[in-house]
């Protein structure tokens, strides 16, 4: 009986198994309340499997809308997205947000800038 108990304690080592939920594609069930961008993101990661990389600094103050219904991954981040000047695309095997700014936007339109 030990011996048993030993040969199976040895094969969980030797082979673990690893416990993750893979990036469902299929439309769950979601109900999610107005909430800042990181925790809505932090959601979603957890509802759908998908990993999602964003860089913290893209986010700052957003908010996200209330979500419900039956969605999938994509469109539960077209939604939270919606308006923010965030995109997202699927690279590899997970979501990736960046921002829609362009390097050369500039809060003060050119017009207003006196040329000394």
């Amino acid at each position: 009986m030990s011996f048993r108990v030993l040969a199976i304690l040895v094969l969980t080592l030797i082979c673990p198994v690893v416990a993750f939920g893979a990036c469902m594609r299929d439309a769950i069930p979601m109900s999610l309340p107005i909430q800042r961008m990181d925790e809505r993101l932090q959601d979603l990661t957890h509802s759908t499997g998908c990993f999602i990389q964003v860089e913290p600094n893209l986010l700052g103050n957003l908010k996200a809308p209330a979500l419900s219904g039956k969605l999938t991954a994509k469109q539960a981040l077209r939604q939270s997205l919606k308006g923010s000047r965030l995109k997202f695309h699927f690279v590899k095997d997970h979501w990736q947000i960046t921002s829609t700014r362009r390097a050369d936007d500039h809060p003060i339109h050119d017009s207003f800038v006196q040329p000394w």
